[in-house]
């Protein structure tokens, strides 16, 4: 019911700046859906939803990066160079109900964009300094074990406010969703 998709590049990019990655989710169910972009605290699983960035270099090992300063760990195909840091803070902004939206059936959205939308921070700040094949890889995920685990760290809304947004909350579906990967050539 839900796609996510990931756009890079044509061609090669330069070293030393961030490459044009976009985001674009697409309703492919038959009925709305209700869905938020990236929100204050989503790209570092403070709070849902959440959307998870990673790139990895191919033909790295293990925890190896490429000296850019990019937070590491490890993958499956390659050395991961870019991924969130961890939160400094758990506390996040307040959903609000305007940070949820409908796509009509068949509609697609950039979650990195409008009110209330944030940039995947990965993707916009990484910048290599070592040529090489890049992949790019995005993991939205609505499953949250708590409604509450949506509405954030301060200012949260009390009573009937609290129990509306809530609501808003219930008709999100609950999923994981993985866009196919992006390969970035930097030269």
């Amino acid at each position: 019911m839900i796609d996510l998709v990931l756009y890079g590049p044509s061609g090669p990019q330069p070293l030393g700046h961030p490459a044009p990655v976009r985001v674009e989710l697409r309703n492919t169910g038959g009925h709305d859906l209700w869905i938020a972009g990236v929100l204050d605290g989503s790209e570092n699983g403070v709070r849902f939803p959440r959307y998870r960035p990673t790139i990895t270099r191919a033909g790295e090992g293990e925890g190896e990066g490429d000296g850019g300063g990019e937070h590491l760990g490890a993958a499956g195909s390659g050395a991961v160079v870019a991924s969130p840091a961890p939160a400094e803070d758990p506390l996040v902004g307040p959903l609000r109900p305007a940070d949820l939206r409908t796509l009509a059936p068949g509609e697609s959205w950039d979650p990195t964009s409008g009110p209330g939308c944030l940039p995947l921070m990965t993707f916009a700040h990484f910048a290599p300094r070592r040529p090489g094949r890049y992949r790019y890889t995005l993991t939205l995920d609505t499953d949250a074990a708590r409604p509450e685990d949506w509405l954030g760290g301060f200012g949260v809304p009390v009573g009937s406010a609290r129990e509306d947004l809530l609501a808003l909350v219930a008709r999100v579906p609950r999923t994981r969703v993985v866009a196919d990967p992006v390969e970035v050539d930097f030269r």
